[in-house]
């Protein structure tokens, strides 16, 4: 891990032995609940090696309760721990305008379904959308009965990974054009169709993005009683699909989601703005994802009138 991976971790850590749940760590970060698990166990176990965490062993790293029980010492190990970066590279990846070309461009001549998997790139990199919600999105979703774009349309409550609607922007014309050519070959390979007088001829509640036989994309639930959480492997595998094809170095979907609040921030959007259009509610959580563009406190203030 790199020092921004690292930082990752410990928040996620200091999330969950304060009594947040996996799943809502998960949530905060765009990520599986599986990779919040791993993380934080992967951290607590360095922690318990290099450190030491009063009160508990090895042993007890993998249960939660006792993490949480000893969250005192967990917290005076955090202050301790100093890791080695001496061999890591950084792994954020902020796209500037010509790697977004050059991505496209890629993808383009590489993948073997090119309209989608641009449209699937283009969406990402415009909504900051998790790659769950992107695969339980719907044709109605982006157009209106008349078949044309709905510039401003919702991520719908049973869309969003958190359970809560909030906007979704289609306000880019190229995000809105190549939604629109994946569409039109949709109709040519006759996947989804249904009455032509309306949706372009799509089923609206047929998924926006359809795997490359024209099915929709499985998600699962799994989790026990109580918690459920769901699961879509092959919109994931998709993604790394595109990223490797790509072969910008630490690209990811996560780092995507830094770079949307980065452009947002650019672009004078508040902090809650971005937490707005990213599905997160807490501004700690919003300003993690956000690069650190603050002058020391003494060249601020110098001159200051």
């Amino acid at each position: 891990m790199d020092s921004e991976s690292i930082s990752i971790s410990i928040a996620m850590l200091k999330g969950v032995i304060t009594g947040k749940t996996y799943d809502v760590v998960a949530g905060e970060h765009g990520v599986t609940r599986t990779a919040v698990e791993r993380r934080i166990k992967a951290l607590a176990l360095k922690l318990c090696q290099e450190v030491g965490i009063e009160g508990l062993n090895q042993d007890g790293l993998a249960f939660v309760q006792r993490l949480r029980k000893c969250s005192e010492g967990v917290t005076a190990a955090l202050e301790r721990y100093t890791p080695n970066l001496s061999h890591e590279r950084p792994a954020r990846r902020i796209l500037t305008d010509e790697e977004i070309g050059l991505a496209v461009q890629r993808t383009r001549v590489r993948s073997s379904c090119p309209h989608r998997d641009i449209a699937l790139l283009y969406i990402l990199l415009s909504t900051g959308a998790r790659p769950l919600e992107i695969a339980r999105l719907e044709v109605c979703d982006y157009l209106d009965f008349g078949g044309n774009v709905r510039e401003q349309s919702a991520m719908r409550a049973e869309v969003a990974i958190n359970n809560k609607a909030r906007p979704l922007f289609f306000a880019s014309s190229k995000v809105a054009e190549s939604i629109d050519s994946y569409l039109a070959e949709r109709l040519r390979r006759g996947y989804a169709v249904a009455d032509p007088s309306c949706y372009r001829g799509l089923d609206p509640h047929s998924r926006l993005f359809l795997t490359e036989t024209g099915a929709a994309f499985d998600i699962v639930s799994y989790g026990e009683a109580g918690q459920t959480r769901f699961l879509c492997r092959g919109i994931l595998d998709t993604y790394r699909k595109i990223f490797r094809r790509i072969g910008l170095e630490g690209l990811s979907a996560l780092n995507v989601r830094r770079a949307v609040a980065a452009r947002l921030l650019e672009r004078g959007a508040a902090e809650d703005q971005i937490g707005e259009v990213l599905g997160i509610s807490e501004l700690k959580s919003v300003r993690e994802l956000l690069p650190d563009v603050r002058r020391p406190l003494h060249l601020v203030v110098r001159e200051l009138v």
